[in-house]
């Protein structure tokens, strides 16, 4: 589980090793749109790292709260675990998002992950790379890849 949060930690959501999705740059319409959407308190429904799936209680620990800023903090059990920033790419097929880790409780920043997301009203799906690697192309992370699978759903407030 500690390999799954500290994963999950580059998200944000988040965070993300074949092909490059090259991102067409859009109106800031549906980019706003996307990024509205994304505001609020997520909890994780289920979390794939690298082929390794985690237990569903396990992934209902981790909570995900974006503002409207475009920055967000993951936390597990209560404790937060990276703090960062992200960069939508709504333009891209599938649409694309950067992370960046800007803080950890060790330390360890600047990390840039590439990623995909799915967005509805109360649920998202996000697949990511390691810090640096190249953005995925389809949402999955098989044994190998190196990629996290992340299903979110809002929590009401």
């Amino acid at each position: 589980m500690q390999r799954v949060i500290g994963s999950v930690g580059g998200i944000a959501v988040v965070l993300v090793l074949a092909g490059v999705v090259s991102a067409q740059q859009l109106p800031a319409a549906p980019r706003a749109q996307d990024a509205a959407t994304l505001v609020g308190t997520w909890r994780a429904v289920s979390i794939e790292a690298d082929g390794n799936a985690s237990r569903p209680e396990d992934a209902a620990k981790v909570t995900v709260v974006n503002t409207g800023d475009g920055g967000w903090t993951i936390y597990a059990e209560g404790r937060m675990v990276a703090k960062g920033t992200n960069e939508l790419l709504p333009g891209s097929v599938p649409k694309g998002i950067d992370f960046v880790v800007t803080e950890t409780p060790d330390g360890d920043v600047a990390r840039r992950h590439h990623g995909i997301y799915e967005l509805e009203q109360d649920t998202r799906r996000l697949c990511f790379a390691g810090p640096d690697a190249a953005r995925p192309t389809a949402f999955a992370a098989p044994k190998g890849s190196g990629h996290v699978l992340v299903t979110l759903e809002r929590v009401s407030e």
